[in-house]
């Protein structure tokens, strides 16, 4: 089973007493392996701790924050990203993200496998990311500068040899493609059938 981080939206702030009051789980993305800048994004707006819905921990190892605000400072950061192949994946993200189905008061976190790849205690590792996203602008300008096109190198110098019998060098071109940088952001990648389901629940 890959390691996974599940974000959720939900109408009920986690902990022991959310089933009995009416608390609705709905799937909205899932990343294999770490926990993507959108995610952290949609967190941002007054995230705290809170009990995981996934695992069986009595420590706060998940994250909440407000759905409606979050969407705001996810709509700010891709409002700054101009590269074309990028729009239809912004556009598509603002769309599930607005779908009256998906919409709640808050948004749930959940990384608990991802944590559990690493040697520190789960709810310290959750600390520390909730420090991330409280503080999330160093991580904002590198993501930004990661869809940047890469600067142009010199032109290598012609040996004596080559100018000598007329040839020079052919340079491999390198095209530049966006695309890895963009998905690695977190979109592309809307559900709302993640691995750990609470349709019915």
């Amino acid at each position: 089973m890959a390691n996974r981080s599940y974000l959720y939206s939900t109408n009920v702030i986690p902990g022991p007493n959310a089933k009995d009051n009416g608390r609705k789980l709905i799937g909205i993305s899932e990343w294999n392996y770490y926990i993507p800048i959108v995610f952290k994004l949609l967190l941002s707006s007054n995230p705290k701790t809170c009990p995981s819905s996934v695992w069986e921990n009595q420590e706060e190892i998940a994250l909440v924050g407000n759905y409606a605000s979050g969407v705001k400072n996810l709509e700010t950061f891709l409002s700054k990203i101009t590269v074309t192949p990028a729009q239809p994946l912004i556009a598509e993200a603002l769309e599930f993200l607005n779908r009256p189905e998906n919409k709640s008061e808050y948004f749930v976190l959940e990384c608990g496998e991802i944590f559990d790849m690493g040697d520190s205690p789960l709810q310290e590792q959750n600390l520390t990311l909730l420090a991330q996203i409280k503080d999330l602008q160093p991580e904002i300008d590198l993501a930004l500068q990661s869809l940047l096109p890469p600067p142009a190198e010199p032109p290598k110098p012609v040996s004596f040899f080559a100018r000598l019998l007329g040839r020079t060098p052919e340079l491999p071109k390198q095209e530049y493609d966006p695309m890895q940088s963009i998905y690695s952001l977190g979109l592309g990648n809307w559900s709302n059938i993640l691995y750990f389901d609470f349709t019915n629940a």
